[in-house]
């Protein structure tokens, strides 16, 4: 696994912010959640999230939005085991079930940072010392060029 200290120029700053806004949405879903915990107390584990659903459900607007929720998880779910197929990330089920479990603006961001230092790790990622500033040919390239006298086809 790549390392945050290892990770230069652009994958650094997404690594970042990813970072940041999964603890962000830690701590705003875990003191919302939190708080609904102690308000519903007296309902036991199992009447806090008969009564969350409830309340979810109550009216239109609230349908609305949990309707979307469940779509846009979806089809982040998707995206992430496409990803993860592609980079060889592994535990992929876990950033899926962390949504509901959690909250999606934690579950997904920590897959977005797991996905960038994967492909930070991959030569190709463009991360590389001097990647932001290199105007030189390409190794392939230079090659050719060695190959064929210095003139280019």
């Amino acid at each position: 696994m790549t390392r945050f200290s290892d990770v230069r120029g652009r994958d650094r700053a997404l690594c970042a912010f990813y970072g940041l806004f999964s603890v962000a949405g830690c701590l705003v879903m875990g003191a919302m959640a939190v708080t609904y915990l102690v308000r519903h107390r007296e309902d036991g584990l199992l009447g806090v999230v008969r009564e969350f659903i409830r309340e979810a459900l109550t009216n239109l607007a609230s349908r609305f939005i949990y309707a979307d929720l469940t779509l846009v998880w979806i089809a982040l779910a998707a995206f992430m085991i496409v990803e993860a197929r592609r980079l060889g990330i592994r535990h992929t089920w876990a950033y899926i079930v962390g949504a509901p479990v959690l909250a999606l603006c934690v579950s997904f961001p920590l897959f977005m940072l797991v996905r960038q230092l994967r492909i930070a790790r991959t030569p190709a990622s463009g991360s590389g010392p001097g990647a932001e500033t290199s105007s030189a040919p390409s190794a392939a390239v230079h090659e050719a060029t060695a190959r064929t006298g210095g003139t280019q086809r």
